[in-house]
């Protein structure tokens, strides 16, 4: 009976210790305890300015330092681009709520406080349609877990990826938007004694190590929490796996992330196809690409990609990589300044959707052929631009100008 009576005790224990760290997360889920950062280790982008001044200008016109902003309606510092001046029913909110501003060339959402709490509300405004949306989150994830927008926590969702030096503790920041220290991980000491050893050079990284400064917040996929939506205690240099886990596609079957052929089929996936693609396996990295700094260039590219100099550097006629050819409309078969012969927009289709359709490139780098489309609701790198035809009519030419490709004339 005692013996029994001990069991019993140690069970009941370790139920109301579970029931402890369970309550309030409402997951209906013990979550499992999270790593911590020490915010006083930061020194904020301001003190790296006086030995790295040119980084720190290309960087602070740069989209890196427009994720998340403060409410400003008028002026030259203007960020609200959302029209707030007429009721609509897709925006629940109203322009005296909005404490922060999130994004900048997609859409904007909108973060405020209620009951305490910073929130992402509801609704969203789609800068190139002009236009208020809802947004229900239904697609993603977590959203089981964060049903009521109500209790929606910027910390939780939103700020380890736009903002830098997250403390999940007190709900603080050490710095709105990707700053230096989001990359090169806390710099108290380096600005204090500045030696190579005490600062993350991505540079210096190995290329996987690298490339995972980007992946975690350009990659989409969850944590062993299923609370945050972002990669809790990760920083430069680590090993993101520990952190974070990047989704994959299911071959023929279609998801929030990926179209049925794995191409994307929605923003922030592309880290996911970009770790299947040639490139990455032929050794390329984000960096051989972008910068993340900025640059005078959309996304960040190192060259011009709309022009083809940022292709060209490895793909041009010269070069021992890509299809053979000495005149580029040799291989597109469209006019030599037409978009047809931009190599992104056969390579780099836009199949993701942000706050509409057709805005975010996939980087598989494949060229994804008509052939894909026919039957089924799947884009294809012709009809993206030739919307007015059909899939049959764009693969008709691709069998027509690529004959030896059978596996893209044909999708075999």
């Amino acid at each position: 009976m005692k013996q029994a009576l001990l069991e019993f005790s140690a069970v009941f224990l370790v139920a109301v210790i579970a029931y402890g760290s369970n309550k309030g997360n409402g997951s209906g889920k013990v979550q499992t305890s999270l790593p911590t950062i020490d915010p006083h280790a930061y020194a904020g982008s301001k003190k790296c300015k006086s030995c790295h001044k040119s980084y720190y200008q290309t960087w602070h016109d740069s989209g890196h330092n427009q994720m998340i902003r403060p409410a400003i309606l008028r002026g030259p510092n203007r960020t609200i681009l959302a029209d707030f001046s007429k009721p609509d029913p897709n925006r629940p909110i109203n322009l005296k709520d909005v404490k922060w501003v999130i994004g900048h060339r997609w859409k904007q959402r909108f973060i405020g406080v209620v009951d305490g709490q910073e929130v992402v509300f509801p609704g969203q405004w789609s800068i190139k349609d002009q236009k208020w949306q809802p947004y229900t989150a239904k697609s993603d994830w977590w959203y089981p877990q964060h049903q009521n927008w109500k209790t929606r926590s910027n910390f939780e969702l939103c700020a380890g990826c736009h903002s830098t030096g997250v403390d999940i503790q007190s709900k603080t920041w050490t710095e709105q938007n990707i700053t230096c220290e989001s990359c090169h991980g806390p710099g108290k000491a380096h600005v204090e004694k500045p030696t190579v050893e005490n600062i993350v050079n991505p540079s210096r990284l190995s290329t996987q190590r690298s490339m995972e400064v980007c992946l975690s917040c350009h990659q989409a996929g969850k944590t062993n929490s299923e609370q945050y939506a972002w990669p809790v205690g990760y920083q430069p240099g680590k090993v993101l796996g520990d952190y974070w886990h990047g989704f994959e596609p299911m071959p023929g079957k279609q998801s929030a992330e990926f179209w049925a052929n794995g191409t994307a089929h929605k923003n922030r996936v592309q880290g996911n196809t970009f770790l299947r693609s040639v490139m990455h396996a032929n050794g390329l990295q984000c960096s051989s690409c972008h910068d993340a700094h900025g640059s005078r260039n959309v996304s960040m590219t190192i060259k011009s990609a709309s022009t083809n100099a940022l292709c060209m550097t490895c793909h041009g006629p010269d070069k021992s990589t890509g299809p053979k050819y000495t005149v580029l409309s040799d291989h597109t078969n469209h006019g030599l300044t037409s978009t047809g012969s931009q190599c992104i927009g056969c390579h780099m289709s836009k199949t993701g959707e942000n706050s509409v359709g057709a805005e975010s490139r996939d980087h598989t780098f494949d060229f994804v052929s008509p052939s894909v489309s026919v039957g089924t609701r799947l884009p294809n790198s012709c009809n993206l631009c030739h919307a007015d035809k059909t899939p049959e009519w764009a693969l008709g030419y691709v069998k027509l100008w690529y004959p030896k490709l059978k596996d893209i004339a044909a999708g075999e």
